[in-house]
């Protein structure tokens, strides 16, 4: 690859929950123990009643891209990664993320396609939640 170094996520004491469920290649999101809403990115807070009291649930990584991009000219630490796709994908949870889609034909890449959730090694101690067309 040329350019900068690949950036990867680093985990913190609100994040480190998730990060362990993608290392453990069973996802799982947090959970409000008061008002029931999930939701991602993780937070120390409920977005929805901004209670404490999270929790995490397992999620199945399935779900329908809800919007996407195609990057064909990227920043200098995915150069020769083009084009690739980036897509924020509704969980059949109910929840959106946002990830790439790893797949040879970028041009597959549509709102309401199906897609399924992958782990891919990013460093030696932490993966990555990519998708790929289901």
């Amino acid at each position: 690859m040329e350019g900068k170094e690949r950036p990867v996520p680093v985990p913190t004491s609100i994040t480190r929950r998730y990060w362990d469920s993608v290392n453990a290649e069973a996802l799982a999101i947090p959970k409000c123990g008061d008002c029931g809403a999930v939701h991602f990115y993780p937070h120390a807070l409920c977005p929805n009643c901004m209670s404490p009291n999270l929790g995490y649930v397992p999620v199945s990584g399935n779900g329908t891209i809800y919007s996407y991009t195609i990057i064909r000219s990227p920043q200098p630490a995915f150069k020769g990664m083009e084009p690739y796709a980036v897509v924020n994908v509704e969980l059949d949870e109910g929840v959106r993320i946002m990830a790439n889609v790893r797949t040879d034909d970028v041009e597959k890449v549509r709102i309401g396609v199906r897609v399924k959730m992958i782990y891919e090694q990013s460093t030696d101690d932490l993966k990555i939640p990519q998708f790929v067309l289901a």
